[in-house]
């Protein structure tokens, strides 16, 4: 999926649900130096018959190579480093529903299919 048709689901939905939130954050991972950005998510939350509906869309630098570092001394693990370009980015919808426990929980294809 890409950009332009981000913009058009987010259209649609805007036009028949109410939307409660709407924001871009930055995307922060845990990585090996701390914690540092990964690209930015840009959050739509919106009231349908089904609950509390939460879009996210992630975009993030395109992987263009993985590098595995390995050590031979005990107790020490290896470490993955990433090669990312600074032009080209790769995107992610994510969807989650409110739980009544005020948690999200993400919907895979198999709970996607069984709400239709």
């Amino acid at each position: 999926m890409d950009s332009d048709r981000w913009d058009q689901i987010k259209t649609n939905i805007k036009g028949k649900f109410e939307v409660i939130d709407e924001r871009i954050e930055d995307l922060i991972v845990d990585g090996p130096e701390g914690e540092e950005k990964q690209g930015t998510q840009e959050v739509l939350i919106v009231e349908s018959p089904l609950g509390q509906i939460k879009l996210v869309w992630e975009s993030r630098p395109k992987v263009l190579e993985k590098k595995m570092t390995f050590t031979h001394r005990q107790g020490q693990s290896a470490q993955t480093e990433y090669v990312t370009s600074d032009k080209e980015l790769s995107h992610k919808l994510r969807i989650f529903k409110a739980s009544d426990l005020d948690e999200w929980q993400e919907l895979d294809e198999k709970s996607l299919a069984s709400l239709g």
